[in-house]
């Protein structure tokens, strides 16, 4: 059903997913920091990442400091996110997003000078001037036949999707920032949430993607205090040059956006 849904929607969606055309290259031989939602951002201060254009995900822009980045794209790659319910399936249930969301819509507005890319399926629910949309591939011909996205799926998340536009974009390098299943050790938890997060080891995370995206561009992770498995990493206090400081929720967030976080159930804010 899905896929017959996806070749009936393709064809008429094809002038609007055609507008990220004109990103391809804009950014030939420069190197970028792409900054996820995980926990260890609480000790990172943001300025530090203020030397490079960023492609932030997520809910980063509710962060007190976001405004210190050079955040010229974001990236929100979850289906039917702008759908004011969505059903969960385990367990099974029907849950409200407009809060969460409604805080999001007022970001895309406050920053018209940034570019906001979303999955396809919320294009019935928010459409804007700074909205760009995705869509399981890039359809563009001049493209290589061994393109990435021809021999892995690229939108499975944030991490994934991210590294394509940067690809895409012609950046030489991204630096990941906030992406902590890339750590080794690696921590559980959103920056949003509170407390400091669950060593959790994740074993060959994202292993094959990384062997083919390694062929298009340098990949360096990030980390809080150790190492990553399948790409190059730098600690915090290394590249930077300043000591970790970590933060709690409540001192890096405006009560508004985490009383909007709350009222998702996954999220432990308080």
């Amino acid at each position: 059903m899905k896929n017959t849904l996806a070749k009936l929607v393709l064809p008429l969606a094809k002038p609007t997913l055609a507008k990220i055309h004109r990103y391809k290259d804009v950014h030939r031989g420069e190197s970028c920091y792409l900054i996820g939602g995980g926990v260890s951002l609480k000790w990172f201060d943001l300025a530090a990442f203020a030397d490079k254009i960023t492609i932030p995900c997520g809910y980063l822009p509710f962060h007190n400091d976001f405004n210190k980045l050079q955040a010229m794209y974001l990236v929100i790659v979850e289906p039917w996110c702008f759908s004011p319910i969505i059903r969960t399936a385990n367990p099974a249930k029907i849950i409200i997003k407009e809060p969460i969301m409604r805080a999001y819509r007022g970001i895309i507005k406050k920053y018209p000078e940034k570019e906001f890319f979303l999955h396809l399926s919320n294009y019935p629910f928010l459409r804007a001037r700074n909205v760009k949309y995705l869509f399981r591939d890039i359809n563009d011909d001049r493209l290589p036949a061994d393109f990435i996205t021809r021999r892995i799926n690229a939108f499975e998340g944030s991490l994934t999707t991210s590294i394509l536009l940067a690809i895409y974009m012609g950046f030489d390098h991204c630096y990941l920032v906030g992406y902590d299943y890339t750590h080794v050790p690696s921590r559980n938890l959103h920056f949003f949430e509170k407390g400091y997060g669950v060593l959790t080891a994740h074993p060959d995370y994202q292993k094959e993607f990384f062997a083919i995206a390694k062929e298009f561009i340098d990949i360096t992770t990030i980390t809080l205090d150790g190492t990553s498995d399948f790409v190059n990493s730098i600690t915090y206090q290394k590249h930077t040059g300043r000591d970790p400081v970590f933060r709690e929720n409540k001192e890096l967030i405006e009560e508004r956006y985490l009383k909007a976080l709350a009222t998702w159930p996954g999220y432990a804010i308080y």
